[in-house]
Parts: C-alpha cells; structure tokens; sequence
C-alpha cells in the first residue's frame, strides 16, 4: 500500500513539474478567470430567505435522540406536525427574466414557508410568489415583482464537455460578494439526462446557486439529487459528488412551472417479464389504473419502441423511461400477444408517479447514468 502510495505521489509530482514547465503562471492565470466569472455571476445570483413553515415529527418521539423508526423491529408511527418554525433560513437563486422569474432550488422550500424573501443586486428585497415545480430535479421557481433584472445565459448540455472548469456559486451567507467553489464538470447526462455531475463542493450553502463556466454563463443550478437518479434527495450530501439541474434544455417544463404546473416524472404503469432478454421489453403485467393499461396493453405485450429508439429489454425501457415526465406524450411500437399482424403504434399521455410508488421503488432504481439512444437505421 505504502509502495503505491508513493508511486501515485511520484506521478503526480511529475505531472505538476511538465505543467509548471509549461505555465508557470498558471493559477495565477486561473484565478483572474475565476473572479471574472464571479463579476459576470453575481448580478443574477440572488439571495433568498424563507420564514415560517411546518415540520413534522414522529407523534410518539419524545425527544430528538429517539431511535429512528426504520430501526430493527420498530413499528411505523404517525406524523404529527408541531406548528410553526423558521423554515430553511438563507439560500440562492437565479435571475431567469428581467421582470422576476427567479429559479430556486426546491430544498429551500421543503417545510412549505408562509414567507419568501428575495434580495437582489443593489439590496433592494422583494416577497417572492411560489409557482410550480420540478420534484425530479429539485428545482422550483418563484416569481417577484422586479424589471431589468440581471439575466442569467444559459448553456445548453450538449454544449458542456467533461473536465471543464465549474463554479458553485452561492449566496447563503449574505454580504456584497457571492461565495465560490471551484471544481470541474466530472460527467454528463446523470440522473436520467436532468443534470450534471460536478465536483465543487454543493451544500446548502450553495443550493438554489449558479454553477457557471469561465464565461459566467449557467451550466446549471446546484441541487441536491438522490443516488437512485428519480428524484431530489440529499443521500449525497458532503460527499464530494454535487449536481447541477440543467435549465437550457426545458424551456417547456419552466412554461408549465410558470403556470403554477407541480411536475414528476412520469409513470406508464407496466411491470416487465424479467427472463425476456429482448429485443424489446415483454410485459408481465399492466396495473389497471395505469395509462398502458388504459391504452390497451396486456401481459405478454412487447413494446418494441419509444419515441423511435429501439428499446433492447426491459431495462433499457426503463432507462428511457426515466428522463419522461407527467404529462409528456410517448409514442410506441407495440407487438401484442394477441396480434399476428405486425406492430401497432400506440400514443400515451404519461401520468404523474405518485409519492407512494416512488417510496416503494426506490431501493430498486437502476444507475442513473443516462443511454444514448440508440434509433433504427434510416433514421
């Protein structure tokens, strides 16, 4: 162990000497970038404060060192909601509008505050109006009444490449300056296409901030995701691993959350035949209260396609399944069991997963790595 320590301290030695032989001055160089993109940043980075709120506690807990009821042989127990509290306290958000849409990080607004806060350039604060939201991305967005606000730009993800620099922008302690955490983009289309991974350090000290490149400009906005890659959760907190929710690419889904929409990611509602190894995903079943159900699929059908990717299996299904939200539209290629003839096309609304299946499936949720498609030829 001692020896391979020393072998990797080796290799990095010398690869800090061939880079200081190139640039001596190079950190000197990275750190007038870095206060660059700050100045272009800090003009769309806002602070907000929440006040009031609820917390619910367990009803039977009789103080805060209680064991935990997911403790071997502990029976669940009620929640009661003891009243009113100060909620989150201080966190960011970005400027998405001149006239006031500021987008938030959805942690900041978990205990369902009476008040909203937002303190802009200059000082001046205005209450803020909670519109809708994006469970899966942890994201929600607030609406003040302001004009000539400064505007974020956003980079669209297909236009981020790994190792490039990123930096994890916050407001959370207050004063004229914004906080900084430096890190690069480590990788791309995590959680089911919704963010990107990076490695400057996101806490709630950042959340609801910008993670900006060297330009200033949004690759995304620092949230906290859940390992499973369904939903928002905090299961990676303080462990070096942070996200950043992508906003270039759902101008759609800000529209409905503008209109008040509360999105989740969608459910079809199909189970799958788990030794069907494809090509195509069989079903072993199609709940009654499911949009496949109500479209007509039954056990043993084969759903071939989605959307024009050729789906492998079941799995594969899922995946793509997984970046889809409530209230998109997915079209099908469908082999019934019933049929001879070949594949019908089947279009569905998808449904909202509701909070008892994602309970229920999330100790089962596959990697959130993100596939690239893979689409029949010819098109």
């Amino acid at each position: 162990m001692i020896r391979a320590a020393w072998s990797t301290l080796t290799l990095l030695s010398v690869a800090l000497t061939a880079q200081t032989a190139v640039d001596p001055e190079e950190f000197v160089h990275l750190e007038a970038v870095l206060q660059r993109a700050m100045r272009i940043a800090a003009p769309f980075v806002v602070t907000v404060e929440t006040f009031g709120g609820t917390r619910k506690v367990l009803a039977d807990n009789d103080s805060a060192g209680s064991a935990p009821p997911n403790r071997v042989g502990a029976k669940p127990r009620a929640m009661k909601d003891p009243g009113f509290h100060q909620a989150q306290g201080r966190s960011a958000g970005i400027v998405l509008s001149k006239d006031g849409w500021i987008m938030v990080a959805r942690f900041a607004l978990n205990y369902d505050p009476t008040s909203i806060l937002v303190t802009v350039q200059g000082g001046k604060t205005f209450h803020a109006e909670r519109k809708g939201e994006d469970t899966s991305r942890g994201i929600a967005l607030l609406k003040i009444d302001a004009s000539d606000l400064v505007t974020a730009e956003l980079v669209l993800p297909n236009d981020v490449r790994v190792g490039q620099w990123a930096f994890a922008i916050g407001r959370t302690f207050g004063g004229l300056e914004p906080t900084v955490h430096l890190g690069i983009v480590s990788a791309l289309r995590r959680q089911f296409g919704r963010a990107l991974q990076i490695d400057a350090y996101t806490s709630p000290a950042n959340y609801g901030g910008a993670v900006v490149d060297i330009a200033g400009r949004v690759l995304g906005i620092a949230v906290p995701l859940s390992p499973t890659g369904r939903d928002a959760g905090v299961e990676w907190y303080d462990s070096g691993i942070g996200f950043a929710a992508t906003l270039a690419d759902i101008p759609e889904l800000i529209e409905r959350m503008k209109r008040g929409e509360n999105i989740h990611r969608g459910w079809l509602g199909v189970e799958f035949e788990q030794s069907h190894l494809g090509p195509g995903a069989k079903l072993s079943g199609t709940p009654k209260d499911g949009v496949a159900a109500q479209a007509g699929l039954r056990k043993g059908d084969v759903i071939l396609e989605l959307d024009g990717i050729l789906v492998k299996n079941g799995a594969h299904l899922q995946m793509l399944l997984g970046a889809r939200m409530g209230g998109e539209a997915v079209g099908m290629k469908v082999r019934q069991k019933t049929m001879v003839n070949d594949p019908i096309a089947v279009t569905v609304i998808l449904a909202d997963t509701s909070d008892a299946q994602r309970e229920q499936s999330k100790e089962a949720e596959l990697p959130a790595s993100f596939p690239l498609p893979e689409k029949k030829e010819g098109r």
